[in-house]
Formats: C-alpha cells, sequence, structure tokens
C-alpha cells in the first residue's frame, strides 16, 4: 500500500445494530464483532470475506453524522498532524494509540473529514479492488485539495512508495501503481452528495441495490444511471449517510 494512499473505512452509526442490518440486507455485508471493551459496539465489515471497514456505536449525538471516514496510510503521524495544522485544518481527534497503531481525524479542505493511520487495521483492504470500487472527494476547486493533500500526504511527492496524481477527464485521478484508489470532481452531481469524501462501493445489481436501500429504511439520492456494466446511484442509510453503488 503506497504512503498517503486510503487503506481503511469506518462509520460512526447513532444505532449501530440498524447500520448493520441495512448494509447487510442492501450490500450483502456480513458483521463480526470486534473484541474490546463492551462500549462502544463495533464490527467488521465483510464481502466475501474481503474486508469493506468498520461500523461502530457514535460515543456521542452531535445531531449531524460525518458519515462513511477514509484513513490514509501514514509513516510519521507527528509529522503528519502537524502539516495538517499549517495548513489550517482542525484535527478533531487524537492523534490516538489503538491495537493496530495511531490515529487521527481531522476536517481538512473544505472541512471534508477523513482520517490518518499509522497502520491498516486489515492488510487485505484496498480501494480500487473488491468491494471497495473507489473513495471520491467532491470540492469546488480539485486544483487547491490536490494541492492540500499533495502536501499533507506526500501524493506525487516523487519517492517510488508514493501515491501519484493524474488530471484527466475533468477530474483528478489518485493512483497506487495501476489501480486508481481516489478521484477529485469538482462538486456532486445535482440532488447528490454533498461535497466531502464519499465511499463507492461494488453491488451486482445497481437497480436492485436502490430498491433495497428504500425497503430498508434509506433512500435514493440520485437514481440509477449510465449502462449495465457501468451503472451507479447515490444512496442514503437509515441515518442519512450518502455512498454510492456501481457495477463491477
Amino acid at each position: 500500500m503506497a504512503e498517503g494512499g486510503p487503506c481503511w473505512l469506518s462509520l460512526a452509526a447513532r444505532d449501530v445494530m440498524a447500520a448493520r442490518e441495512f448494509y447487510a440486507r442492501v450490500l450483502g455485508w456480513c458483521h463480526v464483532p470486534l473484541l474490546g471493551p463492551p462500549r462502544p459496539a463495533r464490527f467488521l465489515a465483510l464481502k466475501a470475506g474481503a474486508p469493506v471497514g468498520t461500523l461502530s456505536q457514535a460515543t456521542c449525538d452531535l445531531g449531524v453524522s460525518a458519515g462513511w471516514i477514509p484513513y490514509f496510510a501514514v509513516t510519521d503521524m507527528d509529522t503528519t498532524v502537524g502539516r495538517l495544522r499549517e495548513r489550517g485544518a482542525t484535527v478533531a481527534v487524537g492523534p490516538l494509540a489503538t491495537s493496530t497503531g495511531r490515529i487521527a481525524v481531522a476536517a481538512g479542505h473544505q472541512n471534508a473529514v477523513f482520517g490518518l493511520r499509522e497502520q491498516a487495521p486489515d492488510d487485505r483492504w484496498r480501494s480500487g479492488d473488491g468491494p471497495v470500487a473507489r473513495l471520491e472527494l467532491y470540492t469546488r476547486d480539485i486544483f487547491a485539495a490536490a494541492l492540500f493533500y499533495g502536501g499533507v500526504l506526500g501524493w506525487a511527492g516523487g519517492a517510488s512508495d508514493n501515491c501519484e496524481v493524474e488530471y484527466t477527464d475533468g477530474q483528478i485521478a489518485v493512483r497506487d501503481g495501476l489501480r486508481t484508489v481516489a478521484t477529485l470532481k469538482e462538486d456532486a452531481p445535482q440532488d447528490a452528495a454533498p461535497p466531502g469524501w464519499h465511499a463507492c462501493f461494488r453491488v451486482a445489481d445497481v437497480d436492485v441495490a436502490a430498491a433495497a436501500a428504500v425497503g430498508w429504511g434509506g433512500r435514493v439520492v440520485s437514481p440509477p444511471r449510465g449502462p449495465l456494466r457501468r451503472r451507479e446511484a447515490v444512496l442514503g442509510d437509515r441515518e442519512g449517510n450518502p455512498f454510492t453503488v456501481i457495477t463491477g
């Protein structure tokens, strides 16, 4: 996994048991309880044995959820947090020590929420392969965002183990080798996902997933569109957290 590349996803839900049921019914995930203190409850989400991310019970209710939070791999947490603060970002959580290394959560460029990890909880996790199709950042200025994240995470820093970036088709692609692991896009489609980081999950049938989301208490934010092999939709879970589903 490249330095500065995405390495994990997490969702803190107000009702983690309801979230677990929703994603199991809509996306076909299974959930394994994680060992640790009895509260808050935490689950590892899996799709066909491949890790997707962590679902946990929110420890406080601020009335607004940060939604799915992507984490990026860093070698030196203190240096990276220093870069965040130099660029005016708010470090909301941490750095905190965990069983898999230190973590931090920040609100960065245009208040997009993301995290840092010194070590991925599961080294099988991939963006661009398996159930996590990609991460997307919706922003008003993709070039300013690329400069921010490049400066913090070392994208296109010249080292062989760093992520590279490329401007193509009106967006900026972040690549780990041949895999596109994230894309930076200017603004979301109308009535779709709000600005910030968003997760895109693979499903066998986008239309079936959209119908299931409504049936299990969620909603369709942006209806299914595109040809069958590249079909996608933006959905919302029971708590309104948006995510994209795509075929493939």
